[in-house]
């Protein structure tokens, strides 16, 4: 007698389904942290721009200030800066609210920097523009000035401080940056 022994090749129907709950189980942690990378991602883009944004407009601000002379600081950031003649410190606890000076060229061109309306604004003679991307929000500018008289023994210095927030999704994010610059002219 010819006994051949059947062998059952294949899964059984709770093989399968085992197998395929624990495929799902790993696809959906899988796409979970996925999703969770992208939105990390978008967050860093977004905090990446916003800083571009703001170091742009500070080294721009850092390098016309420090080729200055003739700094001038004021506590009111409306002022008309044709009429601006001489030097001002601002070294009080709240500081200035705009600073202007007078290019190193010889130029007679005023140029100026304050704070309207949530944006950090520049001024070279022709009114003022925007230096921050519309969706910065700048809440303080405040900027400190030391040694603006000529021969008083110190040299001339400027410390900012701007404190703002910009959109990341999910919300917003506060940023804090401090920068001083020193008058690159010798006047001690």
């Amino acid at each position: 007698m010819n006994t051949e022994q059947q062998t059952r090749k294949g899964f059984s129907l709770i093989e399968m389904m085992v197998s395929v709950t624990i495929f799902a189980i790993v696809m959906l942690i899988g796409v979970g942290a996925l999703l969770s990378l992208i939105e990390t991602n978008r967050r860093a883009q977004a905090i990446n721009s916003t800083v571009n944004n703001l170091n742009a407009a500070l080294e721009g601000m850092s390098r016309s200030i420090r080729t200055g002379i003739s700094y001038y600081c004021s506590t009111n950031a409306n002022i008309n800066i044709n009429g601006i003649s001489g030097q001002q410190d601002c070294v009080g606890e709240d500081g200035g609210r705009l600073i202007a000076f007078r290019p190193s060229s010889g130029s007679n061109n005023i140029t100026a920097y304050r704070l309207s309306s949530g944006q950090l604004q520049r001024n070279v003679g022709s009114g003022w523009i925007d230096l921050t991307a519309p969706e910065i929000t700048i809440d303080t500018f405040r900027v400190w000035v030391r040694g603006s008289a000529p021969g008083d023994g110190e040299q001339p210095r400027a410390l900012m401080v701007i404190k703002g927030s910009a959109p990341v999704p999910g919300g917003r994010t506060e940023f804090q940056i401090q920068s001083s610059v020193t008058q690159r002219i010798l006047d001690i």
